[in-house]
């Protein structure tokens, strides 16, 4: 399941923030697009939305994208 989240405020940031609170990824992962006037980055982040029990063995990471618009430099 794709899990798509945007935020309009500082509050649904806060949550974003915290999908991606353990993202890893390498700086050639991120990326000015000034025609477009955003900047993405690939990461590699843990699934804190997965039903888990205590005991689960495996914890899972997603390639997940993250965006940002409007821009104007970086």
């Amino acid at each position: 399941m794709a899990l798509k989240l945007i935020a309009l405020d500082d509050q649904d940031l806060s949550i974003i923030s915290a999908h991606v609170q353990d993202a890893v990824m390498k700086v050639s992962d991120l990326e000015y697009l000034p025609a477009a006037k955003r900047f993405v980055l690939t990461m590699n982040r843990f699934v804190w939305e997965a039903r888990s029990g205590f005991l689960r063995q495996h914890n899972e990471r997603r390639q997940s994208v993250l965006h940002f618009d409007r821009v104007l430099g970086a």
